[in-house]
């Protein structure tokens, strides 16, 4: 009897509650993907809604396998169905002029959000009604194996009266109270509420062992949930600027290079600061800290590039991606940046400031079909050295654009 209890246990342990776990790990995705559909329905900027669609897509491929088929093509359907929010939000600014034709993309987009949260509810029910399954399962199960095991005690122990009373007192004590305390735990870990913590430790070690299981469990789901709103921020954004990382920036890139719907093209402007490495060997880097947080806020506030992400690429060099007219206004955007750095005021103690200066390079890709995402950054970085070779302070194009003489520096100035 007491080799099968054990047997159970280790069962329950091994297969049972990490199935719960993974059910309860898929409701959190789903949760989270429900709030992303709604954050892009609202958005009303279209590089916030690119990078909630990013998000999306990235989630809804997150979804393993073994969550359900209905499950996974829901969440790859919701990414379908976000894209076309942004498309019909987008054809709608377009459209800003003819009230008519705006109000059909708003009912379009209302229409895509309508059947995408259809969809959530439908996998959150069926998530939901699997881990109820699975917990209701092992608290039968659990209950059956309490239920045998005293009812062979009784009968196996049948002594007189008193002796019987004291046997039912503690097979409830030792046998029932843990375990309905275990059923208990299931039930308001699966309400999303905390354990309680046993009172009184139960003799029987396999009893013990599913107590600290479903208690093991409970911290693990709790613990998950936090970690994964911590991790999710620190997979998107630089920790010192707060812009996005270069993770985050080659999926954006890669999807604005895979867009054949935007117009004009794709441009990327490589920003490296002049001279860093003296402002950090004169004021100390607590001030090149300093800098490099006020250049970020510069880069997010530019509201003259249209669909822009901004990120930090690593150390001093940031990089910005968006969509230009062509390769000429992207070079004449990288001027008018340099200009901007150059008429910023960093405060230092007293009355003093500190001003600086940065170099950048243009690269820019008309169809998304110029060599991809790696070419495109190399040509970028090869101009951001001719910037650098050619005194700083500039922005410069790579090779495709010098040829028609356009290469300018960061006063607008143009040379062949």
């Amino acid at each position: 009897m007491l080799t099968k209890i054990e047997r159970e246990a280790k069962f329950t342990r091994e297969t049972q509650l990490p199935l719960i776990l993974s059910q309860t790990r898929n409701a959190v995705k789903t949760e989270r993907l429900a709030s992303l559909v709604r954050a892009i329905y609202l958005a009303r900027d279209r590089r916030l809604e690119r990078q909630i669609q990013l998000q999306i897509q990235a989630l809804a491929q997150g979804f393993p396998f073994d969550a359900g088929e209905r499950v996974v093509s829901g969440s790859k359907s919701v990414a379908t169905l976000a894209k076309e929010i942004a498309a019909a939000r987008q054809q709608a600014r377009d459209s800003a002029g003819q009230s008519t034709a705006a109000f059909t993309f708003e009912e379009r987009a209302t229409a895509a959000y309508s059947q995408a949260i259809k969809i959530i509810d439908e996998m959150g029910k069926e998530l939901s009604g699997d881990a109820a399954l699975a917990a209701d399962r092992l608290a039968k199960e659990i209950e059956a194996g309490a239920a045998s095991t005293r009812n062979t005690v009784l009968l196996t122990l049948l002594m007189p009266g008193l002796f019987c009373v004291v046997l039912v007192l503690l097979a409830r004590r030792h046998l029932a109270k843990p375990v309905l305390a275990a059923i208990g735990n299931l039930k308001r870990i699966s309400e999303n509420r905390p354990t309680l913590p046993v009172q009184t430790r139960p003799v029987l070690a396999e009893l013990a062992m599913i107590g600290d299981a479903v208690l093991s469990y409970g911290d693990t789901a709790s613990e998950l949930r936090r970690k994964n709103v911590v991790l999710q921020a620190l997979a998107e954004e630089d920790p010192l600027t707060g812009l996005a990382n270069r993770r985050t920036f080659e999926t954006y890139l890669q999807s604005a290079l895979a867009d054949k719907d935007k117009i004009g093209g794709t441009a990327v402007l490589l920003i490296d600061v002049d001279h860093f490495k003296s402002i950090n060997d004169r004021y100390g880097h607590q001030v090149g800290d300093q800098c490099l947080q006020s250049l970020a806020l510069l880069l997010v506030s530019l509201d003259r590039l249209p669909s822009s992400l901004a990120a930090r690429y690593g150390g001093e060099e940031f990089v910005i991606v968006y969509n230009a007219d062509n390769e000429e206004q992207a070079l004449l955007d990288a001027a008018f940046v340099c200009r901007r750095i150059e008429a910023m005021r960093i405060p230092l103690e007293g009355e003093h400031s500190l001003t600086m200066t940065a170099s950048i390079g243009v690269s820019f890709d008309p169809r998304g079909d110029a060599g991809g995402m790696n070419e495109l950054i190399l040509r970028a970085d090869k101009a951001l050295y001719l910037a650098k070779s050619g005194g700083r302070n500039r922005a410069v194009a790579d090779h495709p654009v010098q040829a028609r003489g356009r290469i300018s520096n960061a006063r607008g100035q143009t040379a062949g």
